[in-house]
């Protein structure tokens, strides 16, 4: 687990010693231009092994501390050369050869170079910097794949799964298959950054589809398992006592309740069967067997109700969020009436796309990035987040980190904090 980060000459200007929280969510302040931004970037860069984003950055060196005292350190040996330590041993140097980057790059007379830092794709149109280039167009087209990976970074044990929340939450691109023919030769350009979708459009439609898939292999065990149930009927020995049923098939009853309420089942609540000592191994069989058909949605079903009960209970005064087969998610007025979820304001998407990442695109021991959960949100809303998240941390079992300007996001949490212009001093690490 990720402990400490230290950085030194950011910008050649700042060295910070940034301590996580035991609480396991840590709060970056300070003023605009101090890095809280970059911070996240440098932890998502490391993580996707993107060693020309630490070339290009500036800085003189770069310690993570994990648990056990084991560390990582990049060293900048040059504008153009990094180094990777681990555990004091050095791994590997990355060097961004410009002069082979332009040899390469004669490869594709569609792309030209505009200054020092821009490029041109004149298929599109499209500018991109040097970073964006590297790390996301030119890795898509033939014989620039070698080059790339020399840029990234090794493999390092113990780096943590980063997930980034972005400033920029509401719009997505969207993946295309463009065929372009230039000079005899068939490219794809496999992204088109010029066409978005609504997020929380693409968010419901992938929760329909998990919905879909949780479904069919609930499904799935439900029929292997009626298959063989007279088999294992007549082969049972284990009998179940009467308070043991009944506590397992309380449990049965509560996730019943909540597929209804989440409109997964139609079917209401099995009426308790009355316990009799001579049907003891019978029973056991059947409890035993709605357990398993069930298992699949117990975790799935934490997340819905902590996604649904933060929006309708903390959020919505006069909407309201509903899970569907169909829709994923969908929202409705006080009086019934239905939204489309284009209707809900940007504050209002933010919260939901926010919250849909964190409960259902997140795994658990992941490291979380948040930039600026503040964004459009009511001041309610902010100084409610900290709040919500909490629980969220404690069922997915996350760490994050965030990075805010906003007071009302830290409330009364100001022992989270690390302020980075109170944290900022010269000096060597």
């Amino acid at each position: 687990m990720l402990k400490l980060i230290k950085i030194e000459k950011l910008f050649d200007l700042f060295d910070y010693t940034i301590e996580l929280k035991e609480e396991g969510i840590t709060i970056l302040t300070g003023p605009n231009g101090y890095g809280k931004t970059t911070v996240l970037k440098i932890l998502d860069a490391l993580a996707s092994r993107n060693g020309s984003f630490f070339i290009r950055l500036l800085f003189k060196k770069i310690i993570l501390v994990f648990t056990g005292q084991e560390s990582v350190t990049l060293r900048k040996k040059s504008d153009n050369k990094i180094s990777i330590e681990v555990f004091g041993k050095q791994l590997k140097e990355i060097v961004l050869d410009k002069g082979n980057l332009l040899k390469v790059l004669l490869n594709y007379p569609f792309i030209r170079q505009m200054d020092e830092d821009h490029w041109v794709d004149h298929r599109t149109d499209n500018i991109y910097d040097t970073e964006t280039l590297l790390q996301n167009i030119l890795p898509n087209l033939p014989e620039f794949s070698d080059y790339s990976l020399s840029l990234k970074l090794p493999n390092i044990q113990g780096i943590p799964i980063v997930y980034f929340i972005r400033e920029q939450r509401l719009l997505r691109p969207v993946q295309t298959a463009r065929r372009r023919q230039i000079s005899g030769r068939i490219y794809m350009d496999e992204e088109s950054p010029d066409i978005f979708r609504k997020t929380i459009e693409e968010y419901a439609k992938e929760l329909r589809d998990t919905i879909k898939e949780t479904l069919a292999k609930s499904s799935q065990i439900t029929q292997q398992l009626d298959s063989s149930f007279p088999r294992r009927l007549f082969d049972q020995k284990k009998e179940i006592s009467e308070n043991q049923f009944n506590q397992r098939f309380d449990k049965v009853k509560e996730i019943q309740n909540a597929l209804v309420r989440y409109g997964l089942s139609n079917i209401k609540e099995d009426d308790h069967p009355t316990y009799k000592k001579e049907n003891a191994k019978a029973l056991y069989v059947y409890i035993d067997d709605i357990q398993k058909k069930l298992a699949v949605f117990s975790g799935f079903l934490d997340k819905l109700k902590t996604f649904t009960d933060i929006l309708n209970e903390s959020r919505f005064t006069f909407k309201r969020i509903d899970i569907s087969k169909d829709d994923g998610f969908k929202f409705s007025t006080e009086n019934g009436k239905p939204l489309s979820l284009g209707d809900l304001s940007s504050g209002e998407q933010q919260e939901v796309v926010l919250l849909y990442e964190l409960l259902f695109k997140v795994e658990p021991r992941t490291l979380v990035l948040i930039d600026e959960p503040e964004i459009s949100l009511h001041v309610a809303w902010q100084k409610q987040f900290l709040n919500d998240l909490f629980k969220i941390v404690e069922l997915q079992k996350i760490n994050v980190i965030i990075a805010t300007h906003s007071p009302q996001i830290i409330n009364e949490h100001w022992d989270l904090t690390v302020d980075l212009e109170e944290n900022s001093q010269c000096g060597n690490i």
